[in-house]
């Protein structure tokens, strides 16, 4: 699959997103960083690899709104994301940890795959840098959004 093939099957719209859409993603992934510290503390593993990987899916969606589309498919939103940021390898290495993560958890959810504490560990300590990561991406380009010119905006 590509991200044109994504469009096409209306896996990925175009769509207006509000300020607060953005928000609720980053919120949630938040969310979910705290809840897969709480299970990781109690040994369920898994589940706190699962929600590692929730919470870097909401931070990705968050991109993927700022830009003006929707997603309907994990694949389609880190396919579209690879596209969009390929020029930046910060934001390309989570990309790329969060398609290797989408793998993992679909091994845990639907076959029931073992997870280790250490990899517990390593995807709540992913989830957070890229959360982290894409809290400076979206601040970045909101303040040239901000700051760009406003062609007729002016009295006449």
């Amino acid at each position: 699959m590509n991200v044109r093939e994504c469009f096409d099957k209306g896996l990925l719209i175009k769509a207006r997103v509000s300020e607060e859409t953005i928000k609720s993603a980053l919120n949630l992934a938040t969310h979910h960083i705290g809840r897969a510290r709480g299970n990781l503390r109690i040994g369920y593993f898994d589940v706190a690899f699962t929600l590692a990987y929730q919470s870097m899916l909401h931070a990705a969606r968050a991109l993927v709104f700022n830009e003006g589309v929707k997603g309907r498919s994990h694949l389609c939103v880190v396919l579209y994301l690879k596209e969009r940021y390929r020029q930046d390898p910060q934001v390309t290495k989570y990309l790329n940890i969060l398609d290797s993560y989408r793998i993992g958890r679909h091994e845990v959810v639907y076959r029931g795959g073992y997870v280790s504490k250490e990899e517990g560990i390593r995807a709540i300590k992913d989830a957070e840098d890229f959360l982290k990561l894409t809290r400076n991406v979206l601040s970045v380009r909101r303040k040239l959004k901000s700051s760009a010119p406003r062609y007729g905006a002016g009295k006449r």
